[in-house]
């Protein structure tokens, strides 16, 4: 019968559900068996009692039986029901013997059965079950009295006897042969698994000092030929200072690539490992806001209200955003509120991170016949990746607040 996994994991607690576990493999045995062994007296005896009335005792073992489900499902234990199940059976099994034949009764059949059912749900018991479905066989040999049918006594119980050994032992080997292979086989996806965890590790290092290397050579070189660009335009303008014409242009040049440089910057940050830390994004934002608003008479400050340095991450892409975003909205306040004062702070979490800018300047509207895509550009972002964006634009102050979800770190051992 195969039973689907909805049915019996719904008898076994989720906490519990983990296939990996050895535990997991032993609940849904036990819980397969039980639930086969309540389906099975739910429908024999209620044909058998046609027969024999003595039949009518099974449906305690199937109250038994159901109770253990319940009981798996509440506790996720299983051996003290089981013990239960199995002495039940027993009685139910002998008393039916003794008045039906003793040790010539048919009944005696159920014993095998049992016996089968205790080894399916745990080895350790089946090998009790074993001496214990001896001893009952002599039990009912000396409980039947029929002077006449001595010989026929001494055969069944020889008979019983014989065959209770041959699948004890039977069993007991099948059974561990499956336990010893199942053990292999866990223990080759182990090392497989633990020679993945390794490979992933090692390719982790290299991407780590890949990127490294790349950010390194980059930055060098970039850096060098930038700062050449502004030089010697600086320099250009300088000769050509009276021509009105060529200035505004050398200008842009030299702005230009100073914006390059500075979203270089970025691009080289966003690549580096520890991107994704929320306290080297706090302070990436803080060392730009302490040179940006440097420029205009601006008093800026930044407080990380975090108590203790967080071993959770940010998505790396979410990181370079937040970047963006929290530039952007820098650039805002320089142009739109008039402050004198700004703060950027850091709350976090255990499931996410929130970071804020305020000010206390007046927030004026833009111009709407001038194209302006700065808020806009941030809600997009924010949609896109999952980031609840809060704007407070009043004529008192602004505040711009950003809530990101964090993941569990990801190290490198």
């Amino acid at each position: 019968m195969v039973i689907p996994e909805r049915i019996y994991h719904y008898f076994i607690p989720a906490e519990l559900r983990d296939p990996m576990s050895l535990r997991y493999d032993q609940l849904v045995t036990v819980v397969n068996g039980f639930f086969v062994s309540s389906v099975l007296l739910a429908i024999l005896p209620s044909a058998v009692l046609i027969f024999s009335p003595l039949a009518i005792r099974y449906y305690f073992q199937l109250a038994i039986c159901l109770s253990t489900l319940l009981y798996i499902k509440l506790t996720g234990r299983y051996m003290l029901m089981l013990i239960a199940t199995m002495l039940s059976g027993y009685a139910i099994i002998m008393v039916n013997c003794l008045e039906s034949g003793g040790i010539l009764s048919i009944q005696v059949s159920a014993f095998y059965l049992l016996l089968l059912t205790g080894f399916w749900a745990d080895r350790r018991v089946g090998k009790v079950m074993i001496f214990t479905s001896l001893l009952v066989i002599l039990y009912l040999y000396n409980q039947t009295r029929v002077e006449s049918m001595a010989q026929s006594l001494e055969t069944a119980l020889a008979y019983h006897l014989g065959i209770t050994v041959f699948f004890g032992m039977f069993f007991w080997m099948v059974y561990q042969q499956y336990d010893d292979t199942k053990r292999q086989f866990r223990e080759q996806q182990r090392a497989k698994i633990d020679e993945l965890d390794k490979a992933v590790r090692e390719r982790t290092q290299q991407l780590f000092s890949l990127r490294q290397t790349l950010s390194r050579d980059f930055h060098d070189e970039t850096g060098n030929i930038l700062s050449a660009i502004t030089r010697q335009a600086g320099i250009l303008r300088l000769r050509i200072k009276d021509d009105g014409n060529a200035k505004p242009i050398i200008d842009n040049i030299i702005a230009n690539s100073e914006q390059l440089y500075a979203s270089s910057k970025d691009f080289l940050w966003s690549i580096n490992h520890n991107s994704d830390s929320p306290d080297e994004l706090f302070t990436h934002l803080t060392s730009f806001g302490q040179v940006f608003y440097n420029q205009f008479d601006i008093a800026f400050s930044a407080t990380n209200r975090a108590p203790e340095p967080t071993y959770r991450r940010l998505d790396p892409f979410v990181s370079r955003h937040l970047i963006f975003m929290f530039k952007e909205a820098m650039t805002n306040t320089v142009r739109h509120s008039g402050c004198d004062e700004v703060q950027l702070a850091m709350e976090v979490a255990e499931q996410w991170v929130y970071i804020s800018l305020a000010d206390n300047g007046k927030w004026k509207n833009p111009d709407p016949s001038v194209g302006h895509s700065g808020i806009s550009n941030m809600k997009k972002r924010a949609a896109e990746n999952n980031l609840e964006l809060t704007m407070e634009l009043t004529s008192s102050g602004s505040l711009i607040g950003v809530r990101a979800p964090l993941s569990p770190i990801t190290t490198i051992s």
